[in-house]
């Protein structure tokens, strides 16, 4: 059984990423180096957080996939 609050974030996020895929593949085709600046200053950020425990790790592998999930090119 899937707990409440999920139910309730679930749907927002997707449908913010959703906004968010779209709005990067439509500036990315007047902008190709978009993708790579969206990474690149996550990256910047990610980078200032301290790896000191298996929280901070995987907040930042997650980070990176998400970002990942926003940016990647789309397959047709």
């Amino acid at each position: 059984m899937s707990k409440q609050p999920d139910v309730g974030l679930g749907p927002r996020l997707l449908a913010i990423e959703t906004a968010l895929r779209a709005l990067v593949d439509q500036a990315s085709s007047t902008d190709p180096a978009l993708r790579n600046r969206i990474r690149a200053a996550a990256e910047a950020y990610l980078a200032t957080i301290p790896q000191v425990s298996e929280l901070e790790r995987e907040f930042i592998e997650r980070s990176r996939g998400f970002v990942e999930s926003i940016v990647r090119q789309p397959t047709v």
